[in-house]
Parts: structure tokens; C-alpha cells; sequence
């Protein structure tokens, strides 16, 4: 899913492939029927440009995965999995930054074990199907989103200031994760604007 682009100078945002398809979600996990409207609509609304990344659980694991924490992600193969599919990631970018980017910003889920930007869920015992859903939400980055800022620094790409939907956290209510969205997004522009 791509937003047209308007001037010289853009701003892009990569989002979560989920958030884009909620499709993609494990079963239980997907809040909406398809598009998390209102994060594409206020995309929209600041003037980025999105450019959708791949789901790299999905890819790696298919449909009808069970859902997991950090510690079920963080193995050699997925985070290999992870840095291929950053390459083609990091590629498209490249022509964006070519081209004249002024923000980007990276749009993930808090609480996934692979997508989040802020807060991610542990469970050191879990293996397998999981039957006891009890695991803790602590600071830091899912296994695709480090492989990929990885991958984006070592070809010399601007790392995107990041923001979490936390969708997979208790308490989540879609109201008051856009307005932290709307702030996050407005204080970026309030910062470019400042050193210009």
C-alpha cells in the first residue's frame, strides 16, 4: 500500500505489514476487519508516504501460527529470516532517501515479540503452543524490528524515529493509542520544523 507523494521533499513511513492487513495476524490477535483505518488516516493526514514491509512471522511460520513471545523469535533462522527480508526493505528505501526524504518514522506493534518498536512480551518458559497466556510486556525492541534498524545502519540509511500501536497490550483502547500517535507524529514535524 502506497501513498502518492506531493513536492520535492517526502515523508515516509514504514508500516507493520499487519497494521496494513490485519489479515496477516494470528487468529484472536486482529482487531479489525482488514486496514487499521484510523493509523492509515492520520498517515495520511501528516503527508506521508507509506510503504508497507513485509510480515516477517507470517513469511516465516504461515497462517495458522500460534502466537509467540520474544524468546520463540529470537533463534539464528528467524533473525536471518529477518535481515533478508530487511535487504528488500532497506533497497526501496534508498531510493526514497535518494529522492529527498525529510521524516521517517518506522509504525510497529507494541507487545509482538517480533514487530514491536517500545514494549515487547517475554515468556522465557514458554515453548510450544502456549496454554498459559501469562507473560510479561517489558522495554525494547521486537526480533524484526532489530534486525531491520540493524540492516538500515549498516547500509549507511537514517534509522526512523519509531512509534509502538500496542494493540497486543492489556488496556489497549484505539483512542487514546492515536492520540499518542497524533502527539508522536506532531512533535516530529515540530522538530524538523525547528531546524530548518
Amino acid at each position: 500500500m502506497t501513498v502518492p507523494e506531493t513536492g520535492s521533499r517526502t515523508r515516509v513511513a514504514l508500516l507493520s505489514h499487519c497494521l496494513a492487513n490485519q489479515n496477516a495476524k494470528v487468529d484472536e490477535y486482529a482487531l479489525c476487519p482488514g486496514v487499521v483505518t484510523p493509523v492509515v488516516a492520520i498517515l495520511k493526514e501528516f503527508g506521508y508516504a507509506i510503504q508497507q514491509m513485509p510480515c516477517p512471522e507470517m513469511a516465516f511460520l504461515g497462517v495458522n501460527r500460534w502466537w509467540q513471545v520474544k524468546e520463540q523469535y529470537d533463534t539464528p533462522g528467524f533473525r536471518r529470516h529477518c535481515r533478508n527480508l530487511a535487504f528488500s526493505v532497506a533497497e526501496l528505501l534508498e531510493a526514497r532517501v535518494a529522492r529527498g526524504c525529510e521524516d521517517l518514522v518506522l509504525v510497529g506493534v507494541d507487545g509482538s515479540g517480533s514487530s514491536a518498536v517500545t514494549f515487547t512480551g517475554i515468556g522465557p518458559a514458554w515453548g510450544g503452543r502456549p496454554e498459559d497466556m501469562s507473560w510479561e510486556v517489558v522495554p525494547g525492541k521486537g526480533v524484526w524490528i532489530e534486525e531491520l534498524e540493524q540492516v538500515l545502519a549498516e547500509r549507511g540509511l537514517p534509522v526512523p524515529r519509531g512509534f509502538g500501536v500496542a494493540m497486543e497490550l492489556p488496556g489497549f483502547t484505539m483512542e487514546k493509542a492515536m492520540a499518542e500517535f497524533r502527539g508522536f507524529l506532531a512533535a516530529g514535524r515540530a522538530g524538523l520544523d525547528a531546524q530548518q
